[in-house]
Parts: structure tokens; sequence; C-alpha cells
């Protein structure tokens, strides 16, 4: 069974639980070994860096690789974790800020390797634009801007983001108005020319494709052994190589000599 987003973001606030706990109980370790001039204070320093990226890329890998900006303009849950975000980012801050304190005191020469790249935390700054209100958004943009922090999501968050559903929906609709366009078309120019019939023909084939793409299933069309084609595209190649029936166009398109078409249904 397929997981839903609200499935894929309930998951997530348990991992992104269980990395902060741990985020927090390696600073704590790194603040106790520095208070009693620990010997292992690199060694908790570097566990407690990395629990910090661990916890902060999960956060901003999860955005990423779904699709939760933009996937549902009116989930509360989405805005859940928008605020997940900000307080991810609120800690962000406090994190670098102790990682350039430690390094500048022991070793200032690695300064420049441990800061975040110009469009580092994106997406995690894109979902706070785009589900809170906007002094929170002015406010957490503030304090990157102070601690000279990147703030590219901020900046740059119009994003165009379009799930397969509404390419489907897009398709099939280009499918439509062309097919609609070229009935019209068919009565209006009844005897069309070589050039119009061309015309006509591509624009078909696309408009044929275009339909297809919206229902399950799967085809495939292979042409000898000079050209294999499967899904929209294949529906495309099959009619632009072949006329539909009854239209005898003036100029008899040349069709390859030989043609296998093969069809596989999906479950809705």
């Amino acid at each position: 069974m397929k997981s839903t987003h609200e499935q894929d973001v309930v998951n997530a606030k348990a991992q992104i639980a269980y990395l902060k706990s741990a985020y927090m109980d390696s600073i704590k370790s790194f603040v106790d070994a520095q208070k009693n001039n620990n010997c292992t204070l690199d060694e908790k320093f570097l566990v407690a860096q990395q629990s910090g990226n661990s916890y902060f890329n999960f956060i901003e890998n999860f955005v990423g690789d779904s699709d939760l900006l933009g996937a549902h303009e009116n989930g509360h849950w989405v805005v859940g974790f928008a605020e997940d975000c900000f307080a991810a980012l609120e800690s962000l801050i406090g994190h670098f800020q102790l990682i350039r304190s430690y390094i500048t005191k022991s070793n200032p020469s690695l300064l420049q390797s441990i800061e975040p790249s110009a469009t580092a935390y994106a997406n995690m700054q894109r979902m706070v634009v785009k589900y809170l209100v906007k002094d929170n958004v002015l406010e957490i943009k503030e304090k990157f801007e102070s601690a000279k922090l990147p703030v590219y999501g901020f900046n740059n968050n119009k994003m165009l983001i379009m799930n397969k559903k509404t390419q489907t929906l897009i398709s099939f609709s280009f499918g439509v108005i062309f097919v609609i366009v070229l009935l019209v078309i068919a009565f209006t120019t009844p005897d069309p020319t070589d050039f119009q019939y061309t015309i006509f023909r591509i624009v078909l084939s696309l408009a044929a494709g275009g339909v297809v793409a919206a229902f399950p299933g799967f085809i495939e069309v292979t042409f000898g052994k000079w050209l294999r084609s499967g899904g929209a595209l294949a529906v495309f190649v099959l009619v632009y190589f072949y006329a539909p029936a009854a239209i005898s166009p003036q100029t008899p398109t040349a069709h390859p000599s030989k043609v296998e078409v093969s069809s596989t249904l999906l479950p809705k």
C-alpha cells in the first residue's frame, strides 16, 4: 500500500524527534566536557557536530525528496511540519554559533570549511515562507542574516512543483483541446492540401499521445528493428505513421514494412 503524505510526515516527525534528542544529548555532553576541561573535548565536539548535521540534513532532505512544497495547500499537517522547520532553523543558528566559536579557538584555519553553501537549508526556508505567517518569516530571515547564514530559500521561494496528477491532467486537457480543434478544422477544411494534411497528422498524433497519457496502462510499438517506443510516445508514433481509417491523403505516406503493437493494462 502506497503511503500518503500524512503518513510520511508522521514517520518523519518520529525520526526528527529521535535525531533531535540525540543532538541535544551530544550538546549537553560537549558543554559538560567544556566546563570540566575534559580531555575528550574534541571528540565530544565532533559528535555534537555530526549529530547536528544528521538532524538538520534529515529535515532538509525530507522536504527536498518529497513533494511537500505545494502538495496540499490546505493540509494542517503540512503547516505543522513547516512549524517544525521553523524550530529547526532557529536551532540551526545556535548550532553554527557553537561550531564557529569552538573552531575559532581550536583551529581557525578550518572556519571556511565548516560554513554552509549559499543554497544550504533552502528547502526548510521555503516551507516556512510558503506555510507560515509573514512575521515569522521575516523574524527568522533577519536572524539568519545577522548570523551570516545563507538565506537563498527565503529569497527564492517561487517554486513551480507539478505532481504526476497535475501532469496527467494537463496532458489530457492538451489532447482533448487539440482533438476538438481538429474536428472543427475537419468541417471547415474538408479538402486539405498535402502540407495541411501533414500538419494535421502531427497535431493529431500529439493530441492522441496526450489523451492516452491520462489512462493507466502501457503500450509498446515496435517498427521492425529501427524504432521502439512506449507509452504516449508509442501512440504518437502509431497515429503519425498510420492514417486513421477512411482518411486518404492526397500524397500517400510511406509506412514501415513491419509493426508490432503490445499493451499491458495497469490497475487503477
